[in-house]
């Protein structure tokens, strides 16, 4: 059971070391009722690029920042696309060999996110090696103790080598467990749900949440399951409740209980806090706490224990 905080849904990129420090002091107040602090994406200069740390918004560097969050008591994780790489990243211009190709031997793209993304294909003795030694870095030299990995699903987009999508997936899966070993935790998120069981310790069962409760207008065209929508977060997290600590602990992303930067009412921000605790144990708001009311803390205390406790 994981509660605390992603910095992703209040800042989205846009962080920097004053952020961060700041929302981490702002859960002092529910110090009892938290166990991890997780910085999502925007430290690094280009993803792909894990290493390459941006020094402009994190001058004193990740071990740092891992540091200040053990000295609160919590479980320090960070936010990683490790088969993914920006069209521009130092990585997919020095190593275009390293990329998974089209058969007019053009790079494929994984996603679109960040101008277009293109993957890293870890059949590749060298990207293996490339991906085990960040991990490395992150993990030991950092002191991170839990990896968020998403877009995972990138690298199972076209079959190759002979083998299926599904195949390259539980392959892929089974490479990741080895590169971050038995002792760190790995929370999935992108990732197909079967190749997945048993391999994650948590993985995110639904769509991203939106910041506008009653969604975009995409929404309502319902052409894409996975697009940022709190309903169909909402409906993802009832119908596979089942799962949770059977095949993972279920991650249903965030909740909300802030008053800026967010279209919900105070009734919206209950019902997805409430099926958050009952369907699964990966509890995280994007929120700075420090400015939350009393009635917001009580709140907190109440979304973030276990079901045994709730």
């Amino acid at each position: 059971h994981l509660s605390g905080y992603t910095s992703w849904y209040n800042y989205f990129q846009n962080i920097n070391e004053d952020i961060i420090y700041r929302d981490l002091d702002g859960l002092d107040r529910v110090k009892d009722n938290v166990n991890i602090f997780q910085i999502d994406d925007g430290y690094e200069t280009f993803v792909g690029d894990w290493l390459n740390v941006d020094e402009k918004k994190f001058p004193k560097g990740m071990k740092h920042a891992a540091d200040r969050i053990h000295s609160k008591g919590y479980l320090a994780g960070i936010w990683i696309a490790p088969f993914s790489c920006q069209r521009v990243s130092k990585v997919a211009k020095e190593h275009p060999d390293w990329l998974v190709k089209k058969e007019n031997g053009k790079p494929m793209y994984g996603c679109f996110a960040w101008g277009g993304a293109y993957i890293l294909d870890f059949y590749n003795e060298e990207v293996r090696d490339y991906i085990r030694n960040f991990f490395n870095v992150i993990l030991n030299d950092w002191g991170f103790d839990m990896v968020k990995l998403d877009f995972l699903y990138s690298e199972a987009i076209y079959p190759r080598n002979g083998k299926c999508r599904g195949q390259i997936m539980c392959e892929a899966m089974d490479f990741l467990r080895e590169c971050v070993g038995e002792e760190k935790l790995i929370l999935g998120c992108g990732v197909p749900l079967g190749p997945a069981f048993g391999v994650v310790d948590a993985c995110r069962i639904s769509c991203d949440v939106d910041l506008v409760y009653d969604g975009k207008f995409y929404d309502k065209l319902n052409v894409n399951r996975e697009v940022p929508s709190a309903q169909k977060s909402l409906n993802n997290s009832i119908f596979r409740r089942h799962l949770n600590q059977r095949v993972f602990c279920n991650d249903t992303d965030v909740f909300f209980l802030r008053r800026n930067n967010l279209d919900f009412t105070d009734e919206q921000k209950y019902i997805l806090g409430k099926v958050n605790n009952l369907c699964g144990d990966i509890l995280f708001v994007s929120d700075n706490a420090g400015d939350y009311y009393d009635k917001d803390i009580e709140l907190l205390k109440k979304f973030f224990a276990s079901k045994s406790e709730s």
